[in-house]
């Protein structure tokens, strides 16, 4: 038995992604402030246990990697509806027109995960924005569908939402802020109700910001899933012009979609490059 969990220990502190070993050691420097008054009797090799049975492998068909992960693709799921619940009470939700809803299905059937139930929202909000959250939710400004001129753009828009969610990159930034706060649920493992208490108490967008690799990649996904779907991977291009332009007119103007961002004009480089080769 030892000997099997030095053997787990040691591919799981060395996964590629990191995140289980990061975990993993803030649990045990958490425990040893507490665990000083069990006088050393419960040792490592219990607690990484303890652990692995909470851990769970996902193949991503975005890095074509198999993953380590505390949270499972039902975890996931589970996880975008708790934050969709505190997303609508939080704000003004508008009813989403039926052409924008044709567009997800449409797009989402040409994603990496097209079994997953994709779920579009629309907010109210004067403000230039779009994002996604796991499990499949994506939401739309009324300000940013506003400026949108074409199908071509909107659908383009919307992939690049999907290709954060096909990568997995929302749940992977979560479960470096809530999963440390419901390691004792998981351990009793009442997950659901340990997901919902932990968005309802810490869940904020800001946790959803993303390298500027994961934004590139999510313009390069987005480009192909609405080319795959028939849309003009043009679009891309049209609206980040678009915004460009909104941007040199009214440099004080902050436009959420940019926030955080690589440059624009990196972003429309990758795009142009990404659509040379689905054409070639």
């Amino acid at each position: 038995m030892k000997r099997i969990c030095i053997i787990l220990k040691h591919r799981i502190l060395n996964n590629s992604d990191g995140l289980i070993r990061d975990y993993i050691m803030e649990f045990i420097q958490k425990f040893k402030k507490v665990g000083r008054g069990f006088r050393g009797r419960i040792p490592l090799t219990f607690l990484l246990s303890i652990l692995l049975a909470g851990c769970a492998t996902y193949y991503n068909p975005v890095t074509e990697k198999t993953e380590y992960t505390i949270y499972t693709e039902k975890d996931e799921i589970d996880m975008g509806i708790a934050i969709d619940k505190k997303i609508q009470r939080e704000n003004k939700i508008v009813e989403t027109p039926d052409c924008i809803k044709e567009i997800v299905e449409k797009v989402g059937k040409n994603s990496d995960r097209p079994s997953l139930n994709y779920t579009v929202r629309v907010i109210e909000n004067k403000g230039i924005n779009a994002f996604a959250i796991p499990g499949g939710f994506i939401y739309l400004y009324t300000g940013l569908i506003e400026k949108i001129e074409s199908n071509d753009e909107l659908a383009n828009i919307i992939g690049h939402e999907m290709g954060h969610i096909c990568a997995r990159d929302g749940i992977n930034q979560l479960q470096k802020t809530l999963l440390y706060s419901i390691s004792t649920s998981i351990l009793l493992r009442d997950r659901s109700a340990a997901i919902q208490k932990a968005v309802d108490a810490g869940f904020t967008l800001t946790m959803l910001k993303y390298s500027r690799e994961q934004e590139l990649r999510a313009d390069k996904l987005g480009v192909t899933y609405a080319y795959r779907s028939g849309y003009n991977p043009e679009g891309m291009i049209s609206f980040f012009r678009k915004l460009q332009e909104i941007e040199r007119k009214s440099p004080s103007l902050k436009i959420a979609f940019l926030a955080s961002h690589p440059d624009i004009k990196d972003r429309i480089d990758n795009v142009e490059k990404v659509i040379q080769d689905l054409k070639n």
